[in-house]
């Protein structure tokens, strides 16, 4: 029987961990393409104790950044894709 250090040694992968940090060296699945359709919504994702947001950008190329606009900290599942990337809806170009 494994040790509670043991075990989360093997079974934790937030950032920092030994297996959050091998996890993180491989391709993970997170959607299907069907749920990420050209001119869908932005997908809020948790994955590897990570709050991440995963969207369809408008030249149909897929995009996974950080949950919270380091701008006003808003949660970027409900900003706007354009210019190939997603904006802060609270972003206002000079």
């Amino acid at each position: 029987m494994l040790s509670k250090a043991q075990n989360d040694l093997i079974t934790e992968t937030g950032p920092g961990t030994p297996g959050g940090k091998l996890l993180r060296s491989y391709w993970q699945p997170i959607a299907t393409a069907e749920e990420m359709p050209v001119g869908g919504a932005p997908m809020p994702v948790r994955i590897m104790s990570e709050d991440l947001v995963l969207f369809r950008d408008d030249q149909d190329r897929l995009g996974l950044i950080g949950q919270f606009c380091p701008h006003r900290g808003t949660d970027l599942s409900y900003g706007r894709v354009e210019n190939g990337g997603l904006r802060c809806l609270y972003w206002s170009a000079p």
